[in-house]
C-alpha cells in the first residue's frame, strides 16, 4: 500500500509539473526567429529541400531557426495550395508559432490566387481541427488529386483566417 501511495504521489507531482509547464510557457512570435526560404526552381541541396517533387512548379520551403537550431519548417505549393510537410519542434509547440506560420502561408496562397489549401494526414489531427478558427474541414480524400484523407480549406470569400 505504501508503494502504491508513493507511486501515486510521483504521478500526481509529475502531472502537476507538466500542467504548469504547459500553461506557463510564453507565446512565441514568428518575427523573433530567422526565416530561410527556398523555392523549387532553385538548385536544392540534399535534406528536406530535396523532397520537392521535381518538375512541379511553385514549391516553397520555409525553415525557421532559433539561433542555429532549426525549430520548424513548412513545405507548400503556391500553384495548388498543397501543404506537403509542416513541423514544429516539440519544445516550440502549443505557443502559437504554428498558427502564425500557417497564417503567413495562407496569405501568400491567397495573393497567388490559390482558391484552396489542403494537407494529407494519416489521421484526424488536432492541430488541423482547431487552427484558423476551425476553418479546415477533415475529408476523404483531402483533395481530388490525392487518395488519402486530410484537411481542406476553401480560400474563396475568406477574409480573416486567424
Amino acid at each position: 500500500m505504501l508503494l502504491f501511495l508513493y507511486l501515486l504521489s510521483i504521478f500526481i507531482a509529475n502531472s502537476m509539473f507538466q500542467f504548469w509547464n504547459f500553461y506557463s510557457q510564453k507565446p512565441l512570435f514568428i518575427n523573433d526567429f530567422k526565416e530561410v526560404r527556398y523555392e523549387s526552381s532553385e538548385l536544392l541541396c540534399p535534406s528536406l529541400k530535396s523532397k520537392f517533387v521535381r518538375n512541379k512548379p511553385g514549391g516553397v520551403l520555409l525553415e525557421y531557426y532559433d539561433k542555429d537550431i532549426q525549430i520548424g519548417y513548412i513545405r507548400y505549393y503556391i500553384t495548388t495550395g498543397q501543404i506537403g510537410l509542416f513541423f514544429i519542434n516539440e519544445e516550440y509547440q502549443n505557443r502559437g508559432l504554428g498558427k502564425q506560420i500557417l497564417s503567413k502561408v495562407i496569405e501568400e496562397l491567397k495573393l497567388n490566387n490559390c482558391q484552396e489549401v489542403w494537407a494529407v494526414t494519416s489521421s484526424n489531427h488536432s492541430f488541423w481541427s482547431n487552427v484558423c478558427n476551425k476553418s479546415f474541414v477533415h475529408r476523404n480524400p483531402a483533395h481530388v488529386s490525392v487518395g488519402g484523407c486530410g484537411y481542406f480549406m476553401d480560400l474563396r470569400n475568406l477574409d480573416n483566417i486567424i
